[in-house]
Order: structure tokens, then sequence, then C-alpha cells
């Protein structure tokens, strides 16, 4: 296993990034504090350190693989990157691709969403959720034209919008990858297909059709 020493730096609430297991390609990051994240809203979560890359190295940020898998959380720009010669605070742009606009359709199918609705849950009604979209201020949802293609809006019990996340200080909420960096020099020549292979095929060639 390669070794490099990467000064790190930490802030009020940061933690260094751990290895769980000893050949693990990504080391977990931590929130640095607690976050909330309703449906269709991106934030930064502050991870409250700052490094100082040597000049042959970047460091990556890359989902969790349980995260993606079991929650709405995704991180839209990934893989992130962070550069030999940024020094700031680190940070995860994180997004909740919960959509409520699926939420009257799942709840006619799905009884056991229905019943956990019932449970946990209080639905309002257009003129009732009116209120609670104008108080999220920048959302595309407190619009009247947005407003009137929702029958009704449920919140979870926190009284927020169903399917908001909840992200909790200290939860492990991305990885970090360091890779080696190669910059190119770029050279102007007659036709590319004189050096190497061929493969042709255009963009998305090989994609599902």
């Amino acid at each position: 296993m390669k070794y490099e020493i990467i000064p790190i730096q930490l802030q009020e609430g940061g933690k260094i990034p751990v290895y769980a297991n000893y050949n693990d390609a990504g080391a977990d990051v931590f929130a640095a504090e607690d976050l909330v994240l309703r449906p269709m809203e991106k934030l930064v979560v502050p991870l409250n350190f700052s490094v100082a890359l040597p000049d042959h190295l970047e460091m990556q940020v890359r989902p969790r693989s349980g995260l993606s898998l079991k929650t709405t959380l995704a991180i839209p720009n990934s893989p992130g990157t962070v550069d030999a010669g940024y020094r700031d605070p680190v940070g995860v742009i994180v997004e909740n691709t919960y959509n409520i606009a699926q939420l009257p359709y799942a709840l006619l199918y799905d009884e056991e969403l229905r019943t956990k609705v019932q449970k946990e849950g209080k639905i309002l009604k257009p003129d009732e959720a009116k209120a609670i979209f104008s108080t999220y201020s920048g959302s595309s949802l407190e619009t009247p034209e947005t407003l009137a293609l929702f029958p009704f809006l449920v919140l979870d019990a926190q009284g927020n919008p169903w399917g908001t996340l909840y992200l909790e200080k200290g939860m492990k909420i991305a990885q970090v990858v360091f890779l080696e960096v190669v910059h190119a020099k770029f050279e102007v020549v007659p036709d590319v297909r004189a050096f190497g292979e061929d493969r042709g095929g255009g963009y998305g060639s090989t994609g599902l059709k």
C-alpha cells in the first residue's frame, strides 16, 4: 500500500477522513453540522477541514454506494475535484432527488407508503400548502402555477415536505479518493486516426438502444 502525507487543517466540527478498511480506495468524510435537505433542494455540506495537496495529486469526492442505493441523496457533480492549489474548507454538493410530484401516484399504489403517511405525516390541502411553499425562499414550488399542479401536500413528522432528508452531524456523507494528475501537452496533427487504433462510433454508440 502506497501512502502520501497530506497536511490537513481542522475547523470546528471537522474530522479527518477515515479508511474503513486497510485496502479501501476511498476514505469516508463526515458532515460537520446538522442539515435539512428538502425534496429537490441542493446545498453544500461543510466538512470543516482544509487540505494542502501536493502538485501531482487531486482529491476526488465521490458518493457512498449505500446512500445512493437506499436514499434519495445524490452528489450531482460527482466526482467533485479538489485541486492542489485549493486551501479553503472542503464541502460536498448534495441534492435530494425525491420528487414530490410522484407522491400522489405512489400513495395510490403503495399500501406500505400510504400506511406510513397516515401514521407519521399530515396531509394539507392546496390552500394550506401555499403557506408552507412560500417559506422555502427561492424554491420553484412556491409559485401559484406550480402549486396548482399538486392536489395536496404531505408533511412529515417534523413539518417538512414528505421526502425531506435529515443529515446529522458526524454522518458519513461521501468518500474522497486521491489520484495522480497528468497534465496534457497538446500537439496539433492533420489526422488523429493515424495514431493508435480507431474503434469507430460516436458519443452514445455503446449505450442501450
